[in-house]
């Protein structure tokens, strides 16, 4: 059993606009709603890719019996702590004008002491027959700074995959000591404050959270490519040429093979490649869409992997 944590849910609607003009009425030419919160997301494609994972974390009361309807309808198993509040809404801007989407993200629910608490309770009693945890995503107001650290310490004895940026990255890195860290190029540019332009120093970049204790890191680089470092090899995957419909969630489904990929080759630096894989296909959906498995398995032979 594999068990994501998503503390801040939501429900992601994708709005397909011809153009934006600010001040005047504007026409939606298309909205989709769909699931959201990173760790929803890296346990559907973890689901759809057949594995088995639960999601847990929590939500808000108003919204709650929506969005635990959605995940049903996904097949995926769940357990949520609810808590007084509504599930945030993330709004994307689909503009056929521009290149990119423009996001609007919500906070999310107010999160009290109490219930963080009942919810560390929760995590540690439905991940007793997990052996990977993967904690990712924004966490909610009311969250004490280090809060992914200090739930990885409550956890303890799990392999837990890390996908997050800024203090959070670097607290866990420190104090919890991750067995996979994940992220993208600007939230590693963010973290460290560094612009990081070369193949080299986002290598370097890498090996500085592998001296603090992370075990193993994949840096994403979108039409760069991927980077996956660890003490004895820095491994570097081309980005593969496919139809760029929606980058949103690439990240998400890129954890979500390398799930696959360690399940299967019980080794991180092989898994990687299926993270590419995963990645790639995700791109290929539109919108706020998650991975279609025929797309993944179809790219995993074209994935190129280098050791530099």
């Amino acid at each position: 059993m594999i068990t994501t944590i998503c503390l801040n849910p939501s429900f992601d609607k994708a709005v397909e606009m011809d153009s934006l003009k600010l001040g005047e009425v504007n026409r939606i030419r298309e909205l989709r709603e769909d699931l959201g919160g990173k760790g929803i997301n890296v346990a559907v494609v973890a689901q759809r890719l057949g594995l088995d994972v639960q999601c847990i974390g929590i939500m808000g009361e108003n919204g709650g019996d929506q969005l635990s309807a959605m995940m049903d309808a996904e097949g995926l198993k769940h357990h949520f702590l609810r808590v007084p509040g509504k599930v945030r809404t993330n709004l994307k801007l689909v503009l056929k004008d521009e290149k990119g989407i423009t996001e609007l993200n919500e906070s999310g629910t107010w999160v009290e002491e109490k219930q963080l608490q009942d919810f560390f309770d929760l995590a540690k009693e439905k991940t007793a027959d997990s052996d990977v945890v993967v904690l990712t995503g924004s966490v909610p107001p009311g969250c004490p700074q280090g809060v992914y650290r200090d739930l990885m310490k409550a956890l303890e004895g799990k392999k837990c995959i890390l996908d997050t940026e800024g203090a959070e990255l670097e607290l866990a890195a420190k104090g919890a000591h991750p067995f996979l860290i994940k992220p993208n190029l600007h939230e590693m540019e963010m973290t460290l404050g560094l612009e990081l332009r070369t193949m080299r120093s986002i290598r370097d970049a890498a090996l500085l959270f592998i001296r603090l204790g992370v075990e193993h890191a994949v840096i994403s680089m979108g039409a760069m490519g991927a980077m996956y470092v660890d003490q004895e090899r820095t491994l570097f995957a081309p980005a593969l040429r496919v139809a760029t419909k929606s980058t949103v969630g690439a990240g998400d489904a890129m954890i979500g093979g390398m799930l696959l990929g360690y399940e299967k080759e019980k080794d991180m630096g092989r898994a990687f490649k299926y993270g590419v894989a995963a990645g790639a296909a995700s791109v290929m959906t539109e919108g706020t869409q998650l991975i279609v498995p025929e797309d993944f398995y179809g790219l995993l032979d074209q994935v190129r992997i280098q050791e530099v």
